[in-house]
């Protein structure tokens, strides 16, 4: 056993000196949660050196302390999750507050009045009163990992979802759902602040773009254990920031093995078409979007290591279409406009003299005291600029393939968007008062656009990102 420890312990320290080695690294705010109360006897009065402990339930990590002279105790800096508290002291019978959940950034206040009886006794408290938010004056949002997982979200970014909380607009949600959320997606306004007002965190280290404060990287809804919106009051940890505080931590392994794997798309197939492209007869645009992946995690060594990975894919194809564009007829290339002089509802369409009888379709010749030029032939005034002749005798410019003025020719396009990423997060309980985690992110996109009409262009990026974050945590026995 004591050979197979030492294995497991060494894997350990390989992976975290790999993490350590990554491109970006950074000392993380805090992105944990605290635990404090009052022990009291039966008649009230407070109780000096009751012993405290609080057990991860998930995990099986303990932490202990003890009250101080009024009774108080503080376990700051515990990893969000589930924990049940138990207080003992001689003479009194061992109180177990049952099972509740801790959120991100919560101080959560747990008040324990006990019986005289035995330690070996065991009462639970009953009818306790929920855990409230006693502690601290922020207002905030906590949206929790089911939360993540059910609600529908057409690109799976989980920004999206805090417009869910009171204060969180938009003027746009659907620029939520373009899929490049680090080059031009959406954020929410809150409480009236403008949308670069907001703080972006992961895993307590600063996830915004540079440019425009754009959000730096968007895990899996599905590996996200929660995020949590501060709206108002926040503290003077998150200061430099009107808007809100959107502070996300990634899944840690637990005792039990748990994963999961996923797909979503969306297919032009599905849809319906567009009353535009009905009113001028046109196909649907084809489209192929396609979501997979999947997450795994659970225990290296029970009780004290543990592993989360996950991994998603993001296909979000717009195959070739086929576009319209408005071009220069033949007779227009040599100098004839005369086919713009059409008429509109309260003038004939036609030439009377040699003029237009629309005003505003009729042309002139600046070169002539803006004199107007019979039937809009520039050719019979001068000759066309050698510029646009040029470009009208090059292969680069179509020739129309339809009869009218607009929408006379077609060309055709194609984007991609196309990008993978995954995480790695390790989680260490080293001793009683020492937890280590460290996680690494990688995301790489691809994103070409194709255009057959040259003069329009084509483009492509391909924009990396690796972040590296390696935290101790040490909650260790404190009184207040």
């Amino acid at each position: 056993m004591r050979g197979r420890r030492s294995i497991a312990f060494c894997c350990v320290l390989f992976m975290l000196m790999a993490l350590m080695g990554a491109v970006q690294s950074a000392w993380s705010q805090e992105v944990t949660a605290a635990i404090v109360g009052t022990v009291t006897d039966s008649s009230g009065a407070p109780m000096k050196d009751a012993n405290v402990t609080v057990t991860d339930t998930e995990r099986g990590t303990e932490w202990t302390t003890k009250t101080n002279d009024s009774g108080s105790y503080s376990l700051p800096r515990l990893p969000v999750g589930s924990y049940s508290v138990k207080v003992s002291a001689a003479g009194f019978d061992t109180a177990v507050y049952p099972t509740f959940t801790l959120v991100l950034n919560q101080t959560a206040r747990v008040d324990v009045q006990m019986k005289v009886g035995t330690v070996t006794q065991t009462v639970e408290v009953s009818g306790a009163a929920p855990v409230l938010q006693t502690e601290t004056t922020q207002v905030n949002t906590v949206i929790d990992s089911v939360t993540n997982d059910l609600l529908p979200l057409a690109t799976r970014n989980y920004v999206e979802l805090t417009l869910l909380s009171p204060g969180s607009v938009s003027p746009d949600p659907a620029n939520f759902n373009n899929g490049d959320n680090t080059a031009s997606g959406a954020r929410p306004y809150i409480n009236g602040n403008r949308e670069q007002a907001n703080n972006f965190i992961l895993d307590g280290m600063d996830n915004n773009q540079v440019s425009d404060n754009l959000l730096g990287y968007t895990p899996a809804p599905d590996a996200i254990q929660e995020f949590n919106l501060i709206t108002s009051n926040a503290s003077a940890e998150f200061g430099n920031f009107q808007g809100g505080i959107v502070s996300a931590t990634i899944k840690s392994g637990t005792n039990g093995f748990h994963g999961d794997l996923w797909e979503y798309f969306r297919n032009d197939k599905l849809n319906s078409n567009s009353w535009e492209n009905r009113f001028r007869s046109a196909e649907r645009p084809p489209l192929r979007w396609n979501m997979f992946g999947g997450t795994v995690g659970g225990p290296i060594l029970k009780n004290k290591l543990f592993f989360f990975f996950d991994y998603q894919g993001q296909r979000f194809d717009h195959p070739t279409a086929t576009q319209f564009l408005n071009v220069f007829t033949a007779a227009e290339r040599a100098g004839d406009f005369s086919d713009i002089c059409v008429g509109d509802d309260t003038h004939p369409g036609g030439f009377t003299g040699g003029l237009c009888n629309t005003p505003s379709q009729q042309l002139y010749d600046p070169k002539n005291g803006n004199a107007p030029i019979l039937n809009n032939n520039i050719a019979a005034v001068e000759a066309i600029d050698p510029v646009a002749q040029n470009l009208f005798n090059s292969p680069l410019y179509p020739a129309p393939t339809g009869p009218g003025l607009r929408n006379n020719a077609t060309y055709t396009t194609a984007s991609l968007f196309n990008n993978s990423q995954y995480d790695i997060k390790i989680d260490f309980n080293a001793t009683a008062n020492d937890h280590i985690f460290g996680r690494y992110s990688h995301a790489k996109q691809h994103n070409p656009s194709l255009n057959s009409f040259v003069l329009i262009g084509t483009g492509s990026q391909t924009p990396r990102l690796r972040t590296r974050l390696w935290t101790g945590v040490i909650p260790s026995v404190q009184r207040c």
